[in-house]
């Protein structure tokens, strides 16, 4: 990965939980295709967590979505339940790191 990791500490048990659901997915999808799968980009984009990768099946785009979809509703500063803002840019914040970021 170029770019590597881009995102808040408050994102590395989903990505975990998520990697974890992945393993034995894409063992099986190396198996069947006979092609390395790869993590291209890990990034957050309009609050959400963006998970990039070069092949995929429906299981693992369901299991990408769900992490995409539970990231925009974690503080992307803690990992605590949060709301989604904008201002300028998209975040998700809890209540306290709201407080503290203004």
């Amino acid at each position: 990965m170029s770019f590597g990791f881009q995102h808040g500490d408050g994102r590395f048990d989903i990505l975990w939980r998520l990697c974890e659901e992945l393993e034995p997915l894409v063992a099986e999808l190396e198996k069947q295709t006979g092609q390395q799968f790869e993590v291209l980009q890990v990034k957050e984009k309009f609050g959400g967590l963006r998970f990039y990768v070069n092949h995929s099946t429906d299981a693992i785009s369901q299991r990408i979505r769900t992490a995409r979809i539970e990231s925009l509703q974690t503080c992307e500063l803690c990992g605590k339940p949060g709301q989604l803002f904008q201002s300028p840019w998209s975040g998700v914040r809890c209540d306290e790191c709201a407080e503290e970021s203004k």
